[in-house]
């Protein structure tokens, strides 16, 4: 089985728990590939200032161009794929869903959303050309049947609306994290067997292990 994972804005293949889940799936002889995709320098962003910034390499262009030059040849046609995504991650894996007809095995969006507001301006920046709540999920939903929504209770970031909204049109089984914000390095996630136990568990219903 190959695992893919997925950072979000301003994000890192190095960051949050991804090397943790990363070599846990390797201990048990799996195929991981964590990609870094282009971002912006969230420093500069936030020294040039809301009326000055641009966002010039995190967008969803650059982003699917990264995709399918890097990581496409290696995926297309594959049985038995899981991607994991966190923050804006989850509804990119929709937009590469979408535009490439993935077959997945399963997906575990962690703290998704389809779109958020305006209140944090240096993420609005980076993320508004990913937002969108107009996917054929009928389609999404047969190219994704199985698939998790994890989420923190109380995310500072994303309001639980626009998590169970993600969750429901992706008929998403989710699962809450008490005290987890937003699961990430900032709320100490810098581990996390819960998303290990859900990747171990479709490689036990292939009869992997």
């Amino acid at each position: 089985m190959k695992f893919v994972l997925f950072h979000g804005s301003y994000g890192s293949s190095e960051g949050n728990w991804f090397p943790y889940l990363k070599n846990q799936l390797e201990l048990i002889n799996q195929d991981v590939l964590v990609p870094q995709f282009p971002i912006e320098d969230h420093k500069e962003i936030l020294h040039l200032g809301e009326k000055k910034a641009k966002a010039i390499k995190q967008n969803l262009k650059n982003w699917l161009n990264y995709f399918k030059k890097n990581l496409l040849n290696k995926l297309k046609g594959k049985k038995d794929l899981v991607f994991v995504g966190h923050s804006l991650a989850p509804v990119f894996i929709l937009h590469l869903v979408d535009n490439f007809n993935l077959k997945l095995d399963c997906v575990v969006f962690v703290s998704p959303f389809l779109q958020l507001p305006k209140d944090l301006w240096d993420f609005y920046l980076v993320n508004q050309t990913f937002y969108k709540t107009d996917f054929d999920f009928a389609k999404l939903k047969k190219l994704i049947p199985v698939s998790y929504v994890v989420y923190g209770n109380d995310d500072p970031y994303v309001d639980k609306k626009y998590i169970f909204d993600f969750a429901e049109r992706m008929d998403s089984q989710t699962i809450e994290i008490m005290g987890g914000k937003h699961l990430n390095s900032e709320a100490k996630f810098l581990s996390f067997p819960l998303v290990f136990e859900l990747c171990k568990s479709r490689l036990e219903t292939k009869e992997y292990l």
